[in-house]
């Protein structure tokens, strides 16, 4: 997503025209959710996806069509016998999705300020008209409604720019983008764009590269943190947007970790598990694992609470680090860690707890960090 939101000002600058399609609604079964998206390049190569097979196809056709010198447009497609996979199978739901084709220099600053502010980690709703009977509102205005109190761009209608700021709390809240029907006469996509959270790996070993690389690709903000010149490198670790050089335990004690902060602890060794555990337990973050044995976390957990760690925050651990998918390999650890990470993130009740019996602990096989 964060590639496609780059590459339309580059797009407008430049005075090329791309299409930015987005899936705005769906019911029953179907294989994207609101707020999926494909960007259309002039030359037609695709960034992102709509979900892939005969929808897509469909909409990207239509799209092409209209760079060249069409205007937005809201596709509606029901998946059945006409729109099922290449392998037979049918979803049996409902997709509605927009067409836009960003042109203007105002859309251009818009889309650049959307990234800053989601750099800034400010939460905010971009809000598209998608249909309309209304004379002053057009299909394809576009407006930014940030939580700092900051409003880009226009719906062309202030009362419904007023229906919409008020329904922001409650779309931030489920963060989950909706289609607005205002009246039955305007349709505006509600789109909920949180800060793209932070994955603060502590140990730039085989796994913490492995989880680097993957963390990336899942839109997380990658910093990562060892005492070893050679492992932390950027030839090492091209995706990491910060690297740390320095002791593990007293640069987490010092980074500035957050609710939106997921801290996965994969140095070399116990000792340097150990302190990297203590600097972050009774930090703020959202999601903190830690690799090791049962027996070895077991130990790590003894010793914290020997010098006052409390049961409590223990209990925030992911130990040992990962979903159990009996990994083995590096990559297969990565995936683990990765996949817990996602489930974290996209839960609506982030309820975890630690029972300090070792055999009542999750398990995962760890090769080595």
């Amino acid at each position: 997503m964060r590639e496609i939101y780059q590459k339309i000002p580059e797009l407008i600058e430049s005075s090329q025209v791309g299409a930015y399609c987005t899936v705005v609604e769906t019911k029953g079964s179907t294989p994207q959710k609101p707020g999926s998206k494909l960007l259309i390049l002039p030359d037609l190569r695709n960034v992102g996806t709509l979900g892939g097979g005969c929808v897509e196809a469909e909409a990207r056709r239509q799209a092409i069509g209209l760079m060249q010198g069409g205007v937005p447009r809201l596709l509606e497609f029901q998946l059945d016998s006409d729109y099922g996979w290449d392998d037979g199978l049918i979803c049996g739901g409902n997709m509605k999705i927009f067409i836009d084709l960003p042109r203007t220099h105002a859309e251009s600053e818009m889309f650049e300020r959307l990234q800053a502010l989601n750099a800034e980690k400010v939460p905010l709703v971009c809000a598209t008209v998608v249909s309309s009977e209304k004379q002053d509102v057009e299909v394809g205005m576009k407006m930014i409604f940030a939580i700092n109190g900051e409003r880009i761009g226009t719906l062309g209608d202030s009362a419904l720019e007023t229906a919409v700021e008020e329904k922001m709390p409650g779309v931030l809240e489920e963060n989950r983008a909706v289609l607005f029907q205002e009246n039955e006469t305007t349709g505006i996509f509600l789109e909920p764009l949180q800060p793209r959270p932070t994955l603060l790996i502590a140990g730039a070993g085989h796994v913490g590269q492995a989880l680097c690389h993957l963390g990336s690709w899942l839109d997380f903000d990658i910093v990562i943190v060892d005492d070893r010149v050679d492992f932390a490198s950027a030839e090492r670790l091209p995706e990491a947007d910060k690297i740390i050089v320095g002791d593990i335990a007293t640069e987490l004690r010092n980074y500035p970790i957050t609710p939106l902060t997921y801290v996965v602890i994969v140095t070399r060794g116990h000792q340097h598990d150990e302190s990297a555990l203590h600097s972050v337990v009774e930090s703020d973050a959202r999601y903190i694992g830690l690799i090791g044995s049962r027996r070895k976390i077991k130990l790590i957990f003894d010793d914290l609470l020997d010098i006052g760690i409390s049961k409590e925050r223990l209990q925030r651990v992911y130990a040992p680090v990962g979903l159990n998918i009996n990994s083995k390999t590096v990559p297969e650890i990565a995936v683990s860690i990765a996949s817990q990470l996602i489930q974290i993130r996209n839960a609506a009740d982030n309820v975890h707890t630690f029972d300090a019996q070792p055999e009542r602990m999750p398990t995962v096989k760890v090769a080595g960090a």
